[in-house]
């Protein structure tokens, strides 16, 4: 097994119903539309970096997308690109 960046642990260490309970009061906040990739937890579209970000409890900045997206998608989240919605 890899070994798991230490600053994503908690997120690691997490079940996929655990982060959607985790995260039931959260709001997602949108900086731009720099966002590419959501996830839908409890009908809501988050931002994937927002979701590790508020699990770890980090800021976005030290997470890139492509950390987030491998974190989330290894969850069994659905992943959803922008524009692509719909299709």
């Amino acid at each position: 097994m890899p070994k798991v960046n230490p600053k994503f642990e908690k997120f690691v260490n997490m079940s996929k119903e655990e982060i959607e309970e985790y995260l039931k009061d959260f709001k997602p906040y949108f900086e731009s539309k720099r966002h590419k990739y959501f996830v839908n937890i409890n009908g809501i579209m988050f931002p994937i970096v927002q979701v590790v970000a508020l699990v770890c409890g980090l800021s976005p900045l030290e997470i890139s997308s492509g950390q987030a997206y491998s974190l989330v998608k290894r969850k069994g989240f659905e992943i959803i690109e922008r524009g692509k919605e719909e299709e």
